[in-house]
């Protein structure tokens, strides 16, 4: 009977310790994976979207083209004197007194090194269908171009200011961040973590002197510093699977210094393997949210992980496995976003969201400079079509000349009376009067010569006629151009510079604005 009553009262004092054991297994397993879920961004697995690399140089197609049209002397000036193939980035002396340069020269210089080979501005010319185009075609595409190439030089200058702010970020620079907030430097490794640059340099003298402090002076100053002070087994009545029932922790932490990397690299396995990924504001904004739902305050701090009826995150089952900050609560001016930790995370949520904007403005510019070139193409095209049309019209329908009607009168005059062989003028269906085979002339029969002389009289009433449909053409042509119909427009025989200066007009109006 007594042995009876002695394993009842050992059973009773075995549920009394383990439920007065404060802490218990996987308490913090929730806290940790918030954790886990920022430790998941370093090491290189965030990235960032970046301006389209297509937009890189998207200005130089016009700008080659401007200059093609311009010809080999433009492009001469360029070159160094006296240093064939050299072209120098600062405007020569020799050119002092052409003030607008200074801004242009750099950019017009490379211009005219991409076309430096002996048949660069041909080639160029070529690919645009160019290079056998007629003088009058030629002004009309490099006054368009010129615009362009103009505009192309402005965005192309916003783009590079835009770069030169420094707010778009390489996914290195990001890595960078990141790494710095979750281990206290940019490590080259995750396998390798420096103590001394996870926690403080100088560590505590136990376990709460590393755990416990102010939001800014806490020596648990980054994120895997958080996890080891809510999960690493203590060497003084410590608490193992405090973050995980399955993780059995074969390392201890002695805690009045910093915790080694061996314990470090263990806690690590609570935390699954991640796979690259983009991170935005908005997706980081919300990891730190997440993380920021686990804190509870308590009535003279702010506490992260398992704190119960002890005082302090000593690490003992029987206190607390947490992290505690004494000076943010209800009473203090300090929040949450204070502790130095999480102002590292909110601080790289701001240069991210800076990076895309930057990036945005970028490759609204860089649609720009596209939509440009898009534009030079469509315009050279449509010039392609006035010059096929005049082609096949002038086959078709040759628009008379006063020369040209001259010409037809004296071929009409030439069957006139003449002298000639009976033969001749006989198979030619005239009348032959004279007496003998080669004396005598040759004349029309009757009603030819009738004939003959109302036509002469028609070819003379369409002189006038003849002498202004140049005229009249240029200004239907006009007409046609301005009401966006360049591609039906018709370039008469004779073509003025009235007509050219016309169509660049129309040709600006309807494509460029």
């Amino acid at each position: 009977m007594i042995k009876q009553i002695m394993i009842s009262a050992i059973l009773v004092l075995l549920v009394a310790t383990k439920g007065d054991a404060v802490v218990a297994a996987g308490d913090n397993t929730a806290t940790a994976g918030a954790l886990c879920e920022i430790l998941a961004l370093g090491g290189g697995r965030s990235l960032l979207a970046q301006a389209k690399a297509s937009y890189n140089g998207a200005h130089h197609e016009i700008l080659d083209l401007n200059m093609s049209l311009a010809g080999e002397n433009w492009r001469s000036v360029f070159e160094e004197s006296g240093k064939k193939g050299t072209y120098p980035a600062a405007k020569p002396q020799r050119y002092d007194t052409n003030k607008d340069w200074d801004t242009k020269w750099k950019e017009w210089s490379q211009t005219a090194q991409r076309l430096k080979d002996a048949d660069g501005i041909q080639q160029k010319l070529k690919e645009h269908k160019l290079h056998s185009r007629t003088v009058q075609h030629l002004a009309v595409a490099k006054q368009a171009v010129l615009q362009l190439a103009d505009e192309q030089s402005k965005l192309a200058a916003e783009l590079q200011r835009i770069k030169d702010t420094k707010k778009i970020l390489a996914n290195d620079q990001l890595k960078a961040k990141i790494n710095t907030a979750l281990y206290g430097e940019d490590v080259d490794t995750e396998n390798t973590l420096t103590p001394t640059k996870v926690f403080d340099a100088t560590a505590g003298s136990d376990r709460k002197g590393n755990c416990d402090g102010a939001a800014k002076g806490n020596k648990a100053k980054t994120v895997m510093a958080a996890l080891v002070c809510l999960c690493a087994e203590d060497s003084s009545n410590g608490l193992d699977g405090a973050c995980s029932k399955q993780l059995t922790l074969t390392n201890q932490w002695t805690s009045n210094s910093q915790p080694s990397n061996v314990l470090m690299q263990e806690l690590r396995k609570l935390c699954p393997k991640s796979a690259p990924k983009t991170l935005t504001a908005d997706r980081l904004a919300g990891i730190i949210s997440n993380i920021k739902a686990h804190f509870i305050g308590v009535p003279t701090a702010t506490v992260l992980g398992k704190l119960d009826t002890g005082a302090d995150c000593s690490g003992s089952a029987n206190s607390g496995l947490c992290l505690k900050y004494t000076d943010v609560h209800l009473g203090s001016t300090n929040t949450v976003d204070d502790i130095s930790w999480i102002a590292a995370l909110n601080q790289i949520v701001s240069d991210i969201k800076r990076h895309e904007e930057t990036v945005a403005a970028a490759d609204n510019i860089g649609r720009k400079l596209a939509a440009n070139t898009e534009k030079a193409g469509a315009f050279i095209a449509s010039t392609r079509a006035v010059h096929a049309g005049t082609s096949s019209s002038s086959k078709q329908q040759r628009i008379p000349t006063p020369h040209r009607l001259r010409k037809t009168i004296k071929m009409q005059k030439m069957l006139a009376p003449n002298t000639g062989l009976n033969t001749s003028c006989t198979n030619e269906g005239c009348k032959w009067d004279g007496t003998e085979e080669t004396k005598g002339k040759c004349k029309p029969k009757d009603g030819k010569d009738r004939k003959l002389k109302e036509q002469e009289r028609e070819l003379q009433k369409q002189m006038p006629k003849a002498k202004s449909a140049p005229k009249r053409q240029s200004k239907r042509n006009a007409k046609m151009t301005a009401n966006g119909k360049i591609a039906n427009a018709k370039i008469p025989f004779l073509v003025n510079k009235q007509f050219a200066f016309s169509m660049v007009s129309a040709a600006f109006v309807a494509l460029l604005f």
